[in-house]
C-alpha cells in the first residue's frame, strides 16, 4: 500500500513516496510522522510493504549496526547490504523461515538512492540499478507510464517525481498523499529525511500546472511546444 519513485535528472537524484498506512482494510490516518523514506548513513531507503521492516531498519540504525556502514557504491554493495539484512532478520528477529523459500524473502520492496545512483530491491533480494527512474509498490504501472511520457520533456526532477506519485494516487486505491519528496545530496548529514523538496498537507493533482518545453521537428522545421 505504497508508491515509491526515484528519478535521476541532470546529475541530481530525487526520491519520493506517498504516506498511506493501513492495517488490513483499515486506513490509519492519524499516525505521527508517517515517513516511508529512511535516512541511512550513505543514502536513503524507502520501503513498500510491512512497516515492521522499517522498524527493524530503524533499530539497526539506532544501535549503530555495522550493516549501516555500507556505502552503496555499486549494485554489488547494495546486494551485500540485502544479504546482511536478510541474515540479521533470521538471526535476531526470527521473522524469516528459510525452509519455505528457495531464495531469500523479505516480503517488502525497496528503493534505495544515493547522490549518484538509484536502485530497486525486490522482495526476493534481487537488486537492479536504474539509469533514469524507477517506481516500486502499488500504482507502479501508472507511475512508470507517466515517467516514460514526460521524462524527456521536463527538466525539473522534483516535478517528475511529483507527477509520477500523483498518477499512482489518482488511479490506485492503495496510494494516498500527502507526498514526501527529497533530494539526495552527497553532503547530507545523518538527520532524518525531513529536508523536503515537497511536503503536501493534502494530496491534490497539480500536473495541469506543469510547464513543458520540447523541440519537435515538423517538415524539417523545429518548433517549440506551448504549455500543457
Amino acid at each position: 500500500m505504497t508508491i515509491l519513485v526515484a528519478v535521476k535528472k541532470n546529475n541530481r537524484v530525487f526520491l519520493g513516496s506517498d504516506s498511506l498506512s493501513a492495517s488490513g482494510s483499515t486506513v490509519l490516518p492519524d499516525l505521527k510522522d508517517r515517513w516511508k523514506i529512511i535516512k541511512l548513513e550513505h543514502g536513503y531507503m524507502a520501503s513498500s510493504g510491512y512497516s515492521l521492516l522499517e522498524n527493524i531498519i530503524g533499530h539497526l540504525i539506532a544501535t549503530n549496526h555495522k550493516i549501516m556502514k555500507n556505502t552503496f557504491s555499486s549494485r554489488n554493495d547494495v546486494f551485500s547490504f540485502c544479504l546482511e539484512l536478510y541474515a540479521e532478520l533470521k538471526k535476531n528477529y526470527n521473522l524469516v523461515d528459510p525452509g519455505k523459500e528457495t531464495f531469500g524473502q523479505m516480503y517488502n520492496h525497496f528503493v534505495l538512492a544515493t547522490a549518484s545512483s538509484i536502485y530497486a530491491i525486490s522482495s526476493n533480494l534481487d537488486v537492479m540499478e536504474h539509469e533514469r527512474y524507477v517506481a516500486k509498490g502499488a500504482g507502479t504501472d501508472y507511475a512508470l507510464g507517466c515517467l516514460y511520457g514526460v521524462y524527456d520533456l521536463i527538466d525539473d526532477g522534483p516535478q517528475l517525481v511529483r507527477i509520477a506519485l500523483e498518477a499512482a494516487c489518482k488511479f490506485n486505491v492503495y496510494c494516498r498523499g500527502p507526498l514526501h519528496i527529497i533530494e539526495v545530496k552527497q553532503s547530507t548529514s545523518k538527520r532524518q529525511a525531513k529536508d523536503t523538496i515537497e511536503k503536501d498537507p493534502v494530496h491534490k493533482s497539480r500536473a495541469k500546472n506543469v510547464k513543458v518545453q520540447a523541440k519537435i521537428s515538423t517538415s524539417g522545421n523545429k518548433k517549440k511546444t506551448g504549455k500543457s
